[in-house]
């Protein structure tokens, strides 16, 4: 497909803060996995934020790009970090990391910056960035493994660590991070029978997963491991999971959503000093499952509780009867689920968001939760992959759903599209807009700026946009564009923006 866009190609910095500003004069990029100098922060801050990689009180972006070729090896797969600074994230503080092959006979396709996500393992006060990667060696089967580069004054340590390996294809490289134990260190929770690469353990078959509690050391030692069964009567299929504190304990829970798609469920597993306790499957106020391809946990009414939010865009039913996807919200409380607050459906039907529930947009992709105007109660980001534009298929979209008092509603949802005034590109056949999202505050003033990642612009290519966020929440207004060529990657079919960490 033709494309008429140069601007992936520009090499000048963006800066993306409460109002977007163009650095001034042409900053020069940094070399490919150039290591930044961390940023000074223009008021004290004590807390290292969970996505802060270099402790400068600022919150950073890592941008994957899974199918980046290294050095001829196609799908092994690179990392882009933007750091953030009181002006917001620029291209112009940037540290790029790649995959090598590591082992004789090891497979270059190991998509690496898949399913990125981040939390401080080795509790030294700065986050670690952990990516999934396809692992196939020599003699050993298949498999998937959770790899982390470890943070530090200086930004992320450009050799990755391997923490847990799983053989064939049971847990299809999902996990999560989050304190499940209660002990005060992020625990690792991945899906399957999880083993070291140095041992080959007789891991019991019934078991649906895996937590390797922290802390770590950089060596990839942890404090323990134990195993977890999320349905006796039904193995995990696709799973998707999060951790959050449904239950208002202090200690994370975790939400999984497994199964084929049309019928998938969420199971909610509160956590604890002595494991995880079930507390059943997720179902809306008429008694039918909540389940879907994303899951998020976030505490949108701000009661203590989080919510647990689940995206389901390949089906109808539920909530979205043509089939154009839906966001779910079940609200926590002290037993794991609200007694007083019902569960909610929010679709393109919804009074106020903007569209129409038509089949194959894709509602509920991308899930991403965080605070855009700074009210203190949390969002919701969701792509629209499939979302035609005018006449024009798949073009893709973007929608952000306000929390309240009352938790999610529909009411001053905001759309963007690449024809909305002042986004960057223009929207074309199956650029699919919106397949990833993000929600970060890059400048520190607690408003979180939305990114979009469009893995298949430009053929494959790919793209990430950039929106600002004031008191009203996220604007077009100043919007940015970049690709992987624009740090100076190998752009051609790198799916630059699969994964975003937020």
């Amino acid at each position: 497909m033709p494309h008429r866009r140069s601007f992936l190609a520009r090499r000048r910095p963006f800066v993306v803060g409460a109002g977007v500003a163009l650095a001034a004069g042409a900053l020069a990029v940094p070399a490919v996995n150039a290591v930044p100098t961390p940023a000074t922060a223009t008021t004290p801050s004590a807390k290292r934020l969970h996505d802060d990689f270099n402790g400068d009180g600022y919150p950073d972006l890592a941008i994957g790009a899974p199918g980046t070729t290294v050095s001829g090896l196609k799908n092994a797969g690179s990392v882009s970090v933007l750091y953030g600074a009181s002006g917001g994230l620029s291209t112009a503080r940037k540290q790029v990391l790649t995959w090598p092959a590591r082992f004789p006979g090891d497979t270059p396709e190991h998509v690496y910056g898949s399913g990125l996500q981040s939390a401080d393992l080795d509790g030294d006060g700065y986050a670690d960035l952990l990516s999934s990667v396809d692992v196939s060696v020599m003699d050993i089967d298949d498999g998937y493994a959770v790899v982390v580069n470890w943070g530090g004054p200086n930004g992320l340590s450009a050799t990755a660590t391997t923490l847990a390996w799983s053989p064939g294809a049971e847990w299809q490289g999902q996990f999560t991070v989050g304190d499940v134990d209660g002990d005060k260190h992020p625990d690792l929770v991945t899906a399957g029978a999880d083993q070291w690469l140095s041992e080959d353990p007789d891991t019991p078959p019934e078991e649906d997963g895996t937590v390797r509690h922290g802390p770590f050391t950089r060596g990839g030692g942890n404090a323990g491991k134990d195993y977890f069964t999320v349905d006796p009567h039904k193995s995990l299929f696709h799973p998707v999971m999060a951790a959050g504190d449904v239950t208002g304990d202090g200690v994370a829970d975790l939400a999984v959503t497994t199964g084929d798609p049309g019928s998938r469920t969420t199971a909610l597993l509160a956590g604890g000093r002595d494991g995880f306790t079930g507390k059943g499957r997720l179902s809306d106020a008429q008694g039918r499952a909540v389940g879907g391809e994303d899951v998020a946990i976030g505490d949108l009414d701000k009661d203590g509780y989080g919510d647990v939010v689940v995206g389901r865009a390949v089906a109808g039913g539920a909530g979205s009867p043509a089939g154009g996807g839906v966001v779910g919200v079940v609200y926590g409380g002290p037993g794991g689920v609200s007694t007083t607050r019902k569960p909610v459906w929010i679709s393109q039907d919804t009074a106020g968001v903007p569209g129409t529930d038509e089949k194959g947009d894709g509602m509920g992709t991308g899930l991403s939760v965080g605070d855009t105007d700074g009210d203190g109660y949390l969002d919701v980001a969701t792509g629209l992959p499939g979302e035609d534009v005018g006449t024009t298929v798949d073009a893709g979209g973007v929608l952000v759903l306000r929390g309240g008092a009352s938790g999610l509603t529909g009411t001053g949802a905001r759309s963007f599209t690449q024809s909305t005034s002042g986004v960057p590109g223009t929207a074309e056949r199956l650029d699919r807009f919106g397949a990833e999202t993000a929600l970060v505050d890059g400048n520190g003033d607690k408003r979180e700026g939305l990114i979009v990642g469009d893995p298949d612009e430009n053929a494959g290519n790919g793209a990430v946009w950039t929106f600002s966020a004031g008191s009203g929440g996220i604007t077009a207004s100043g919007s940015a564009s970049f690709g992987g060529s624009t740090l100076g990657l190998p752009a051609t079919g790198s799916g630059f923006g699969r994964s975003l960490d937020d």
